[in-house]
């Protein structure tokens, strides 16, 4: 989470937040600058400034997994119950935590996902996505079988292409 602006966004500064979550000022001020990641910091920090911000704890706290454990975790749910785990992208609002923590092609995948499988069974597509839906990656990202297609778009899923991802198998969990 960007904390810079996020205080702008709540027309606070870090003394501010300092006083309003009891946080010391130069505790706080390392951590809304990106000089010590959040992650490292006491749960009781994190908690206070959630609270401040508005959020939860594990909202404001983010471990960037790599994209491929990503997408292995999420095939294997897909593998189990796909209606079920699109249901929970939904509920859990997997897409805005991944939108909030800027991590744009996770984001982007788990609403292609959405779509296809909404696709598969005839249910109609989600509103709650649409400003998403005219987002796009400005290079072709290839994942798991897709890159044994080569370098032929068309040949991957149309609902992540027209984000610029080029996947080739929704249930290939091993």
């Amino acid at each position: 989470m960007d904390f810079v602006v996020e205080l702008k966004k709540q027309n606070m500064n870090i003394r501010i937040c300092s006083q309003k979550s009891g946080i010391p000022y130069a505790t706080l001020y390392p951590i809304i600058k990106g000089q010590v990641d959040i992650g490292t910091c006491t749960y009781y920090t994190v908690e206070k400034l959630a609270k401040v911000l508005g959020y939860r704890p594990d909202q404001i706290v983010y471990h960037k997994e790599d994209f491929q454990t990503f997408r292995n975790n999420l095939h294997h749910d897909i593998k189990r119950n796909d209606l079920q785990t699109v249901l929970g992208i939904i509920e859990r609002e997997d897409v805005e935590y991944y939108r909030m923590h800027h991590d744009y092609i996770k984001m982007l995948y788990l609403v292609a996902t959405v779509d296809y499988i909404s696709k598969k069974y005839s249910i109609p597509l989600s509103n709650k996505y649409d400003e998403i839906r005219k987002m796009k990656l400005e290079e072709p990202f290839f994942v798991g079988d897709a890159l044994l297609l080569g370098k032929k778009k068309e040949a991957g899923i149309k609902e992540f292409a027209k984000y610029n991802i080029i996947e080739g198998d929704l249930y290939d969990a091993v």
